[in-house]
């Protein structure tokens, strides 16, 4: 059996490997092939581009790598049409993936996207029934997300968050008092945009005796993160693959908008959200999503869990919501009660066996 897979970004590169070891600890017949990165590569697929170093996010962000993304497209389609596989799984990137998606749909190939687009965020049901249209089946991995899919379609399917499976080895793991992560994020923009700030952060701190620790996100980004870091002998820098230990040992994590605020409150995590985009995309994006929040547990539980930071950020304000967050036991022990609540509505563990059995029904 043929599956292609598209991945784009380094946190679907690592959806994507987990995915590959599901299937193959269940079948092994599969020839995995496709766009990837890192960890998909060392699951043993066979990664023909691997783009994860242009990801972006916004409007304008993308625009310097559209042509060599573009170019990568066209060349994808080459090779789904000549090589026919069993089943196209994509992964996120919507406006790479979903051109896509039509294209294969009209070759009469088998499809499913994991990590659909997110327009359960953006209120916008239109593009919610292209996405069912153009797609054999989609897999949503939020309840508000299955919701607003399933009443446009029957061929979507939800069977939890995979993270409750990935952080499941860390849960045990004691708290360290003295350690703070640094999570500036998986893209460049992000990690150029916020790895300032946190280092701010942590040279106002050092001085009580706190250890942070920056896991960096890829080996791609190894010299960027480097070059800010240098002479600042209290960061630790470690590899991203140990993200999620440090993520649960750290008594607070400065994280940025994404995935990570997810993994963060599985793991019980007191966090603080960052998110700082170009002026553009955040005035365009105010407009498009209707969600008042922007960290995904806010969001899943609607009210105000980690406190956010976006755009303009007053270090002073970070700094009084740092001291509370440290000292706070009523506050940690509320912050703790709160994500309790948010776990049981990810899916019990077993996501990745029940979706990885889907999958090999489908084909």
């Amino acid at each position: 059996m043929k599956i292609f897979l598209s991945a784009l970004e380094v946190s679907a590169d690592i959806h994507g490997a987990k995915l590959i070891n599901a299937l193959k600890n269940k079948a092994k017949n599969i020839y995995f092939y496709g766009l990837g990165g890192e960890r998909m590569k060392e699951e043993g697929m066979e990664v023909l581009y691997d783009v994860t170093q242009y990801s972006t996010v916004g409007f304008v962000e993308p625009i310097p790598y559209i042509p060599k993304l573009l170019l990568v497209q066209e060349r994808v389609k080459r090779i789904i049409k000549e090589t026919k596989p069993d089943l196209i799984i994509f992964i996120d990137a919507q406006g790479f993936n979903l051109p896509l998606a039509k294209y294969a749909k009209k070759l009469g190939l088998k499809t499913i996207y994991y990590f659909a687009p997110q327009y359960w965020l953006w209120g916008d049901k239109k593009k919610v029934k292209e996405v069912l249209d153009s797609l054999s089946y989609v897999i949503a991995t939020f309840p508000q997300e299955y919701e607003l899919y399933r009443s446009f379609g029957d061929n979507v399917v939800y069977y939890g968050h995979p993270l409750v499976d990935y952080l499941l080895p860390y849960k045990d793991l004691e708290r360290e008092k003295n350690i703070i992560g640094l999570f500036p994020g998986s893209r460049i923009q992000e990690i150029k945009n916020l790895t300032p700030i946190f280092l701010e952060i942590a040279d106002r701190l050092k001085v009580n005796g706190y250890r942070f620790v920056m896991p960096i996100a890829s080996e791609k980004f190894s010299n960027l993160v480097f070059e800010y870091v240098r002479g600042k002998d209290h960061i630790e820098l470690v590899s991203g693959k140990e993200s999620q230990k440090y993520l649960k040992i750290s008594s607070l994590s400065l994280v940025a908008s994404g995935t990570v605020t997810l993994e963060a409150a599985i793991l019980k995590t007191p966090a603080m959200v960052f998110y700082k985009i170009s002026p553009v995309t955040y005035h365009i994006a105010k407009r498009l999503v209707h969600y008042t929040f922007i960290a995904l547990p806010n969001i899943i539980l609607n009210q105000m869990i980690y406190p956010e930071f976006i755009q303009k950020i007053d270090i002073e304000e970070v700094m009084t919501n740092i001291g509370r967050i440290l000292k706070d036991d009523i506050y940690r022990k509320n912050l703790e009660d709160k994500l309790k609540e948010l776990e049981t509505k990810l899916g019990q563990p077993g996501v990745l066996d029940r979706i990885s059995n889907f999958i090999l029904e489908i084909i």
